[in-house]
């Protein structure tokens, strides 16, 4: 299942914790590369916002926990973090169209 994280960020003086972590994360992402769909910043104009993550795990508790190694979790960067099940039907990524049957 997929599972989509829109992690909004305290404020924006959270910029300064983000470089911190910078390096722990990117190992994160690296080393969870195989359940991660896509990931990646959240801007408003250049100004960094939250992240977005789309994880592939067995379940939605599964997909939390992955998250919760996050150094960007560990670091209480975010005001809050929104959870939802995604189902990618259509576009470029999933190759055109994948209608439920």
């Amino acid at each position: 299942m997929l599972v989509q994280f829109n992690c909004l960020d305290k404020t924006p003086s959270m910029q300064t914790k983000r470089i911190q972590q910078l390096s722990a994360h990117l190992a994160w992402v690296e080393e969870h590369m195989a359940n991660i769909r896509v990931a990646g910043p959240l801007k408003d104009d250049s100004l960094i916002i939250g992240s977005l993550y789309v994880l592939e795990a067995d379940t939605i508790e599964q997909a939390e926990q992955i998250l919760h190694r996050d150094p960007y979790y560990l670091a209480d960067i975010w005001a809050n973090v929104k959870v939802h099940e995604f189902n990618a039907y259509a576009g470029s990524w999933v190759g055109g169209k994948n209608w439920p049957t």
